[in-house]
């Protein structure tokens, strides 16, 4: 614990942004569902049940899907296994489960959910993309989100945002007023993102600073960045839609948000800023290491 407290001092910027997701978002939404409880016609209050049903289906499958990914048996991708075991170790951590997920696009994610251990997802395009030192150093980004606590809390407070942006997001056609209620949901929805994009914005840096911390390798880092977002470019024509729901815990977002939408709805740091970060605790940590003798 002691070592654990020394790689990872607290971050008090991302306690307080925890503590203000975790409080205000629910509360925000609760407040606004009964204000259109009170004030909307029955007919849009039914839209607007029936969009945030079709937002839980759509949240559960893509839950289930992501549980779908099996867990590593004992003697599948040792490498990746040697890396996780190793970082733990450092890092004072009991292993998570690990899953290998089927996918193209070069992705990291870790779902810490209340009652089950935290279980690490890697796509096989990742894998097959990076070098080992990349994947170690994108390994330890996402171990430093258990470390900081905020993967549970980025778990839970996303929840209610996702839901109701996907149902009302969805192309079903239910008449004029049960339609406003879809318009209802995902104005809700999107006023409930806003807390959690900024949380997910904040958390990124500091995961990345933690990973530094673990690895001792910010080159690394910002290594895998470059090449993951290039590859994430070259496969955007690709229809990336149903794995952009989880982008609020992705390493990198599959979907691109520019503009004046980038300040609220933005799920990640741009990459440049990042690369930013990552150079400068490089330069931190050349003026730490003690000059050579000759």
């Amino acid at each position: 614990m002691q070592r654990r407290r020394e790689l990872f001092p607290a971050d008090r910027g991302l306690q307080a942004r925890m503590v203000l997701a975790a409080v205000l978002t629910p509360a925000v939404v609760f407040a606004l569902l009964t204000l259109c409880v009170l004030m909307l016609p029955s007919r849009v209050l039914v839209g607007l049940g029936l969009a945030t049903l079709l937002g839980v289906g759509a949240v559960v499958a893509e839950r289930r899907r992501t549980d779908a990914a099996h867990p590593l048996a004992p003697g599948e991708e040792p490498d990746l296994r040697a890396i996780v075991t190793r970082l733990c170790v450092v890092a004072d951590l009991p292993e998570p489960e690990i899953a290998v997920d089927d996918e193209r696009q070069p992705n990291s994610w870790i779902v810490d959910a209340p009652g089950r251990a935290p279980r690490l997802h890697v796509t096989r395009g990742l894998l097959e993309l990076l070098e080992p030192a990349e994947l170690e150093a994108v390994v330890a980004h996402e171990l430093s989100h258990v470390v900081n606590r905020d993967a549970a809390v980025m778990t839970m407070v996303g929840l209610p945002g996702a839901v109701l942006l996907r149902g009302g997001g969805t192309n079903v056609w239910f008449g004029f007023w049960l339609m406003a209620g879809r318009l209802v949901g995902t104005a809700i929805g999107t006023i409930a993102a806003l807390g959690s994009n900024t949380l997910s914005r904040y958390r990124e840096l500091t995961a990345d600073a933690g990973a530094v911390a673990l690895t001792g390798r910010p080159s690394a880092l910002a290594s895998a960045l470059m090449k993951v977002s290039g590859d994430l470019v070259r496969l955007r024509g690709e229809d990336l839609r149903a794995v952009a729901a989880r982008d609020a815990l992705h390493l990198l977002p599959v979907e691109t948000v520019t503009g004046w939408r980038r300040a609220l709805h933005a799920t990640h740091p741009s990459v440049q800023r990042r690369l930013a970060a990552l150079a400068r605790l490089e330069r931190e940590l050349q003026h730490a290491r003690p000059a050579h003798r000759r």
